[in-house]
């Protein structure tokens, strides 16, 4: 089964493992830098990880890529349908949802599972976003965080 199939099966059930979702993100191809600016839409791409639900529950939007220097990596959406970019470093500590001024991240190429793709690095966070293309303005993305067991796993949709 090709990984476009794959990717809608997983989907179609409403989840996978660590492992599957590693194995899938090996086989869709990388991003240029190009193609990252612009708002993207988000969604959690469930695996089992102990942050499935919280973005969600938290009413993330997804993220904005404003240059290479400038990322807003977490836009959430109000009550009344407003989207505001957030700090990451207080939500990441306390949970609290404090806007951002300025991008806290930056965009780079970077080597990851034998692949040089597009990369979001957070500016204050031992964190990377590693992103592979699913199919034209669908990206699936692999938080890497230094002292997590496991990658997080989620869907950008370009606006």
């Amino acid at each position: 089964m090709d990984a476009l199939n794959e990717f809608r099966l997983i989907l179609e059930k409403g989840g996978t493992d660590t492992h599957t979702a590693c194995r899938l993100f090996d086989r869709f191809g990388e991003v240029s830098l190009e193609e990252l600016p612009g708002t993207w839409r988000g969604k959690e791409f469930h695996t089992g990880h102990p942050m499935d639900g919280l973005l969600k529950r938290l009413n993330w939007y997804g993220k904005a890529f404003h240059d290479a220097e400038n990322v807003d990596p977490l836009l959430f959406e109000g009550p009344t349908g407003n989207v505001f970019a957030v700090d990451p470093l207080p939500m990441m500590d306390s949970r609290k949802l404090i806007k951002a001024v300025g991008g806290k991240a930056r965009m780079r190429k970077v080597l990851h599972r034998g692949k040089v793709s597009g990369a979001m690095i957070y500016d204050n966070l031992p964190i990377i976003d590693h992103f592979r293309k699913i199919e034209e303005g669908v990206l699936l993305g692999m938080m890497d965080e230094k002292t997590a067991e496991i990658p997080y796993f989620f869907i950008l949709e370009k606006i």
